[in-house]
């Protein structure tokens, strides 16, 4: 006999362990950690137990106030995807259907699940957005094998960037405010609000073990030049790229490939299976850009549960084209206040 129940910290070896077995390193506690310590949101994480109260399923969700000031929750926010992880497939749709009583005992506008491998199929009441891909480039096979999956351009590019000696490459957390400063700039040439630093300083102090930060450094200057974010998740034997930027001006030195490179040659000296690219939106340039590498684009699944009112997801894209478009013409000085504020209502 299932039941859904809220998580309690006495269920928290439980919860990682199937965290560990079945899931990622965001359905860990420790991303959790991460979520809550930054941006205050709400911890509404559930777990589906039975008979001994063994922990079959996991429902992470964190709650807060979006755009519109409604509380709604997410599976999960700044996490391209977060499948339940369960034992079985009746555990899962156990916990699927679960949430409706969760959204009305916590009095959400929405819950939305970002899924990858999963559905919420035809269930009522849901809605469900497949603009978003991610990317998962295959590991196997060594270094030559990985690189003959990119395109002739590609493989060039990365060439290109070796012989002409113009980059190091650093693992050293120490360039944190740098890669810092690099990603504040970028993300608002993008039109896109940045977390504050203590969000990135979180990862390492919360998951060190998990938390690698690649730097690009410019061969003749020493200076950061971009870099990454990368989470490790031995469970699934993949690394993820959640975070990264770089400075556009050395665009065409290839910094991107480079960066790239050594992200997947990082990945394979860990014996990881696979390196996850990260979130791109059809069609755009970062999915053409991933594409090249060899990476397949698998489809994601945002479903929202409002109850059938249809009013209170997420917006879409187009709707926020104007702000976004507001937000690269706003001074830097008032973006970069205000972007550490805004960020967590947006639940990106």
């Amino acid at each position: 006999m299932y039941k859904c129940v809220a998580y309690t910290e006495r269920m928290k070896d439980e919860w990682d362990r199937l965290a560990r077995e079945r899931g990622t390193v965001f359905h860990t506690t420790a991303f959790r950690d991460v979520l809550i310590r930054s941006f205050g949101y709400d911890c509404l994480y559930h777990a589906v137990v039975e008979g001994d109260h063994r922990v079959r399923a996991l429902i992470p969700l964190v709650a807060g106030r979006n755009l519109g000031l409604r509380k709604v929750a997410v599976s999960l926010p700044f996490a391209n995807y977060t499948d339940i992880c369960a034992d079985d497939a009746e555990a899962l749709r156990f916990a699927i259907d679960s949430v409706p009583a969760i959204k009305d005992e916590a009095r959400l506008g929405y819950v939305e699940l970002r899924l990858k491998d999963q559905s919420v199929g035809g269930r009522t009441g849901w809605s469900a957005s497949a603009h978003n891909y991610t990317f998962k480039l295959p590991l196997e096979g060594g270094e030559e094998r990985v690189l003959a999956l990119s395109t002739g351009s590609n493989r060039n590019h990365v060439r290109k960037a070796y012989k002409n000696d113009w980059f190091d490459v650093s693992f050293d957390a120490g360039r944190l405010e740098a890669f810092y400063r690099i990603y504040v700039r970028r993300m608002k040439q993008l039109g896109s609000p940045a977390p504050d630093i203590r969000f990135f300083r979180a990862f390492f102090e919360l998951m060190p073990e998990h938390a690698h930060l690649l730097t690009v450094l410019d061969k003749q200057s020493g200076s950061v030049a971009g870099g990454m974010l990368l989470l490790t998740s031995p469970g699934n034997s993949t690394v993820y790229y959640p975070y990264g930027a770089n400075l556009i001006e050395y665009n065409s030195k290839y910094l991107n490939n480079f960066m790239y490179w050594e992200a997947a040659k990082f990945a394979m000296r860990g014996g990881f299976g696979h390196l996850d690219l990260g979130r791109s939106p059809a069609g755009s340039g970062t999915y053409r850009y991933k594409e090249q590498w060899g990476a397949k684009p698998e489809p994601l699944e945002y479903s929202v549960f409002d109850g059938g009112a249809g009013k209170s997801g997420p917006p879409d894209k187009e709707s926020l084209g104007f702000f976004v478009e507001l937000w690269k013409k706003t001074p830097k000085f008032v973006t970069d206040a205000a972007g550490k504020r805004l960020i967590k209502y947006i639940f990106p």
